[in-house]
Parts: structure tokens; sequence; C-alpha cells
């Protein structure tokens, strides 16, 4: 982050502190409540370019918490570090990261997401298979279902919990065929997410 964005942020920051704490004098207990649970956040905010720096020059393990750092403080100001993260070198950061924005469902993550579930660790394709379900956007089976045909049980049945979240009906052919897999695990994930589907999208 450059200097001058840095300064950006900060003076954004102080104005929105400043109106959250005229507001903490409101009438209303939910409303005073609600100005000091989001003051405590952008509390946090104030450290994000100490975080952004840990996460550029430490190690691996200071970059694992910079990365579980920006998750717990979220917003759009965290997503580039943690997009950038994917494309890191060590297995472990890309997962950290991965995890991190699965949670956070920001749309604006999706197309580095997908382009995941081609990384060259199957860990890292499971992985992605997982997050992209908690997104609960139709469209995202079409990148889901080709993976079906993939030999690793563990990601037979991350890929298949997904279309089942995703209400995936048009993976209905491929999953009926995962009934009769060599694996206990993905029949029985595959027969789950049958009884799961709705007939309509």
């Amino acid at each position: 982050m450059t200097e001058k964005a840095q300064q950006e942020l900060s003076e954004k920051l102080d104005i929105r502190r400043e109106a959250l704490i005229r507001l903490l004098k409101d009438p209303n207990e939910e409303v005073r409540q609600m100005a000091a649970s989001a003051l405590e956040r952008l509390d946090g905010m104030n450290n994000l370019p100490k975080i952004m720096e840990r996460y550029k020059n430490g190690d691996k393990q200071t970059r694992l918490k910079a990365i579980y750092a920006l998750g717990k403080l979220g917003g759009e100001e965290a997503l580039p570090v943690l997009i950038h993260a994917l494309e890191n070198e060590e297995e472990d950061i890309r997962a950290s990261a991965l995890r991190v924005l699965g949670e956070l469902k920001e749309p604006v993550s999706l197309p580095a997401l997908i382009l995941k579930l081609n990384d060259e660790s199957v860990t890292i394709q499971t992985m992605t298979a997982e997050a992209l379900g908690n997104f609960r956007h139709p469209n995202l089976a079409g990148h889901l279902i080709p993976l079906l045909k993939r030999g690793n049980k563990y990601l037979l049945i991350a890929v298949l919990e997904s279309l089942g979240k995703l209400n995936a009906v048009s993976a209905l052919e491929e999953i009926v065929k995962l009934l009769e897999h060599s694996e206990p695990e993905v029949r029985k994930t595959a027969a789950k997410v049958l009884g799961q589907l709705q007939t309509r999208e």
C-alpha cells in the first residue's frame, strides 16, 4: 500500500470514527451498542497497514497470522492481499487465504477462487470446491461439475457437498453416476446430495 493510499484510508477511518463516536450518545440503547461494535471494528482497521506490512515482509508464520487477521477485519481493503496470497508458492498460505475468502464470501474474489480449481495441489482444489459452496451462486455449478471426473475421493466429496449447497440440479446425471463409485464415502455423499436437491434451481 502506497503512502498516499494509507493516508486516504486513514482519513476515511477518521471520518467514520468521529460519526460513530457521536452516535454513542444516541438515546436508543441498540443504536449505541451498534456504534460501539462498529468502532471496535474500525480500530482494527487502523491496524490494516501494519497487518499488510507483516504479510509482505514476514516469515511464513507471520504471514499466516496476517491472513487470519485480515479475515477478521474483512472488508474490501483486505481483499487484495488475500487474493494475492492465493498465488503464494507455499501451500499453507494459499490454503489459509482460501479458507478466509470462503468465509468472507465476497463476490469480487470469485474469479481468483475459480482459478484455484486447477491448482497443482489436490488439497487446494478440494478447499476451493468447499469455499465455492459458501457463495450459493448457481452459476458456480458449471465450474464444479467437471471436477466430478477427477479421481481423488476427498475432492469428489467436497464438490458433491458444494453442489448440494448450490442446488445444482444440472449436475444430477453426474451425481447419479457416483452412486456406483468404489469409495463408500463418495457413494454416501452422492446419495445425501441427491436427497437435498430441489426440483427447481
